[in-house]
């Protein structure tokens, strides 16, 4: 009964679906808060932010990517395998045999996540030069909604389970991609309110 839930609850919910919420930007004291405040596992290295807005941000949002929660898994070359958002995720996250081994061409590679990304402590680039054999691209964001408690424990669960592979000796990454608008992005006031008015109004819809 309780998967059961899951699966409804995963399959309905994504950034867009979140009327009652209003959205505005964060900035790495917004991220600490919220992770200190509903005890979110997440270690600090593995966590990331769009670098900008109209290189970054945008380019996602256009993709249809900003939704949560959900993992993009890519296999060593970097090439994307599949999306996880079902009941079945826990056991695949368990069992890397049960990850689809041929890439779907019509998503876009690793580099396309990686170049837009920037720790969200440090601003830095993401660069990791070593070669993973599977890098898995967890989204997440501040989500205020009634099913709040729900989504911090799917989080929460996927994290634990690839740690524990990566305790175990497999050869992951894990990255920890925030999807909310951002204060790092330096915009201008006129730019700050457009973003906002139109986040609002479309994910709202």
């Amino acid at each position: 009964m309780k998967k059961m839930f899951y699966l409804l609850l995963i399959l309905s919910f994504s950034v867009n679906a979140q009327k009652e919420y209003t959205y505005n930007f964060k900035n790495s004291d917004s991220l600490e808060a919220y992770i200190e405040r509903y005890e979110l596992p997440f270690q600090e290295e593995d966590i990331y932010i769009t670098k900008d807005f109209e290189n970054s941000f945008k380019p996602y949002s256009e993709s249809k990517f900003l939704s949560s929660p959900i993992i993009y898994v890519f296999n060593a070359e970097g090439k994307f395998l599949e999306s996880i958002n079902n009941i079945t995720s826990e056991k695949k996250l368990a069992n890397f045999k049960k990850i689809r081994k041929r890439p779907e061409k019509n998503e876009p590679n690793l580099d396309f996540w990686t170049s837009k990304i920037v720790h969200y402590k440090t601003g830095k680039d993401y660069d990791d030069p070593k070669k993973y054999d599977y890098t898995f691209v967890v989204n997440w964001d501040l989500t205020e909604s009634e099913q709040t408690a729900q989504v911090i424990e799917i989080w929460s669960e996927w994290y634990n389970v690839l740690m524990r592979q990566k305790a175990k000796g497999e050869n992951i990454q894990i990255i920890l991609f925030n999807i909310d608008l951002q204060e790092r992005w330096e915009l201008s006031s006129h730019m700050r309110r457009f973003v906002l008015e139109n986040v609002n109004r479309s994910w709202g819809e």
